[in-house]
């Protein structure tokens, strides 16, 4: 008789167009294993795929237009202008410089490798006739379901290892915009401690202002020089931060060019996107893995161990099932949660809109007052620094929920 053992499920469309994984046609005993795995695992390996066609892309729903690409690696920090940097130049150079990236694909390879001899030695496996049945070597079979699991999830390792690296790069990239913001709210402090320690001194020199209260203005100014200067060094921090990930000497600078843009997500229904991500998943499918895995070692179980071993090995069975369980319930809990931190966010920047106009009818209100000599140009820089800020702290929620949205499409990325 001919059985047609299809390891791999009826989703298999992704790697018989490839030709890695083939329908096994074999005489057997109708007992033989068929191994079949279950279409949440497919539908995951499946999803690598475009995954892996999105992952560049992720940030065009969150950033504006970016410039021409990116013309030179490194630069070093002078007076020209500096080359741009995209968000995804700079994870390709990340993914190219990191060791686990570099890792994961050549593990790829050598399951590949070891898969194709599984299934090869399969074709050679010896077969006999028993009793009216043909009975097949179960060390072959248990040879190339294991190295067919060990193939499937070294993919997923990959693609979870270039979503963590992207994710670290979006990380770092984007904290130079934050940090470049406190440098020029540092910078604007500056320039009004500056202003208010001249008026200070020109009341001392009139004798309407004490010693005291001149030299705390002078302290104030000295503070606010100190913290530009702590601020920039924060800055190349954050530069050198992205050179390492991008394998780029200290000192390099870009002009980052990615600047998040704010853009009010689309609806969700959370529990429907939940149970999608939960077949995406690569910290779950590894726990399906162990299940397989499990059931496989009882299955081909060697009675020689003893009975007690093979009571044994069917608890491993229900501790995989337990593991599972909880962590798809952990999960699930996590999206919920982040969910809710989402729209809490979307929340603040609506609040925030409301006070920049608020605090843009009071700089307009405020050049009229001064261009009339009703206030001093001190009070109309305040009232510029006020409008300022509140546009920076609307782009560092921008980014925020950028990250968010990356988090809430890939959660395992974190």
């Amino acid at each position: 008789m001919e059985i047609y053992v299809e390891i791999y499920g009826n989703n298999s469309k992704d790697y018989t167009e490839r030709g890695e994984i083939q329908p096994m046609k074999y005489k057997a005993a109708a007992t033989l294993l068929v191994l079949t795995m279950s279409s949440g695992l497919i539908s995951t390996v499946q999803a690598d795929s475009a995954a892996g066609s999105t992952t560049g892309n992720t940030l065009a729903s969150i950033s504006g237009t970016s410039s021409a690409a990116v013309t030179s690696k490194t630069a070093s920090i002078t007076g020209q202008a500096l080359p741009p940097l995209t968000l995804k130049q700079a994870a390709e150079w990340a993914q190219t410089n990191n060791y686990n990236t570099r890792t994961a694909e050549r593990d790829v390879e050598r399951r590949r490798i070891e898969f194709k001899n599984a299934e090869k030695d399969l074709g050679n496996a010896f077969v006999d006739f028993i009793d009216g049945e043909y009975v097949g070597d179960d060390s072959s079979w248990r040879n190339y379901n294991s190295s067919t699991l060990s193939y499937l999830a070294s993919k997923k390792q990959a693609q979870f290892a270039k979503d963590q690296i992207y994710f670290n790069v979006m990380k770092s990239y984007q904290s130079v915009f934050v940090a470049e913001n406190q440098v020029k709210n540092d910078l604007e402090a500056l320039e009004i401690a500056q202003a208010e320690e001249k008026i200070a001194l020109a009341k001392f020199a009139r004798g309407k202002l004490s010693e005291y209260a001149k030299n705390e203005s002078t302290q104030a100014r000295s503070q606010a020089e100190q913290t530009v200067e702590q601020g920039k060094i924060a800055l190349q921090k954050s530069r050198d931060a992205l050179n390492f990930l991008m394998g780029q000497p200290n000192g390099t600078a870009y002009e980052m060019v990615d600047r998040p843009v704010y853009k009010e997500p689309k609806k969700l229904d959370i529990e429907i996107h939940i149970q999608q991500l939960m077949d995406m998943n690569p910290n779950l499918w590894k726990l399906e893995d162990s299940i397989k895995t499990s059931e496989l070692n009882v299955r081909y179980f060697d009675f020689n161990s003893g009975a007690g071993a093979y009571d044994l090995a069917k608890m491993d069975v229900d501790t995989a099932k337990e593991e599972l369980d909880k962590g798809q319930k952990d999960f699930a809990e996590s999206l919920r949660n982040l969910y809710a931190t989402v729209k809490e966010n979307q929340k603040k920047y609506v609040q925030l809109e409301e006070s920049l106009r608020t605090a843009k009818e009071g700089l307009e209100l405020s050049r009229k007052k001064w261009t009339r000599g009703l206030i001093i140009e001190l009070e109309l820089k305040n009232s510029q620094l006020k409008v300022d800020q509140i546009e920076r702290q609307m782009e560092e929620l921008a980014i925020e929920l950028s990250q968010n949205e990356y988090t809430l499409s890939k959660p395992w990325s974190t």
